[in-house]
């Protein structure tokens, strides 16, 4: 095989290059680098402050909101005793430990806010859990009861009552905007505001 090529091949070669799928390119002249482009960003520093700001806020509405521990720690417990139940439901398939630990995981999740929330979490939490007894049983244990449903909705009025009449000493009491206003003003600085 001989690597000589004619004048001919090479004409060809020459038409080819000089258009684009047989049309007449067009030059676009000298691009700017990306390093002229874009001017550079100080978004570092907005990080490191946004982050400060997020964490102090979140350290400061977790110690307003569990002040002395003692909600966090029951709610723990109840958890890791629903953890057991739906361990063994969902391994051996079993649909009997389920409720129980779904009641008790709803609990776990209600019982921390309870002296803030003058116990609407409770309710809710209940709710929820019996909620998730619905749904779970009906998509992993193929169970078309629909007994959740009529404890879960009383639960969930009761707390929305309770929430209703509560809700001006809820909002006015202790300096829980702050943290909250830390926060949002950490996560605008961090990721909501664009610097040019």
């Amino acid at each position: 095989m001989s690597s000589e090529y004619t004048d001919q091949d090479t004409e060809r070669v020459r038409q080819s290059e000089a258009s684009s799928a047989g049309k007449p390119t067009q030059n676009l002249g000298q691009l700017p680098s990306f390093s002229e482009a874009t001017p550079p960003q100080r978004r570092s520093n907005n990080n490191v402050i946004a982050l400060l700001l997020i964490g102090l806020g979140a350290f400061m509405l977790f110690g307003q909101l569990f002040p002395s521990g003692d909600d966090l720690i029951g709610g723990m417990i109840l958890l890791t005793i629903a953890s057991c139940f739906l361990f063994f439901a969902l391994w051996n398939r079993i649909y009997g430990l389920l409720i129980p630990g779904c009641i008790l995981g709803g609990l776990s999740l209600g019982i921390p806010f309870a002296e803030i929330t003058d116990g609407v979490s409770v309710f809710w939490g209940l709710a929820l859990g019996f909620l998730a007894i619905l749904f779970v049983g009906r998509s992993l244990f193929r169970v078309s009861n629909h007994w959740p449903i009529y404890p879960a909705i009383p639960l969930f009025a009761v707390g929305t009552i309770v929430a209703i009449a509560n809700a001006p000493s809820f909002f006015i009491g202790g300096l829980i905007w702050l943290p909250l206003l830390l926060i949002g003003a950490g996560l605008y600085l961090g990721w909501g505001r664009q610097t040019a």
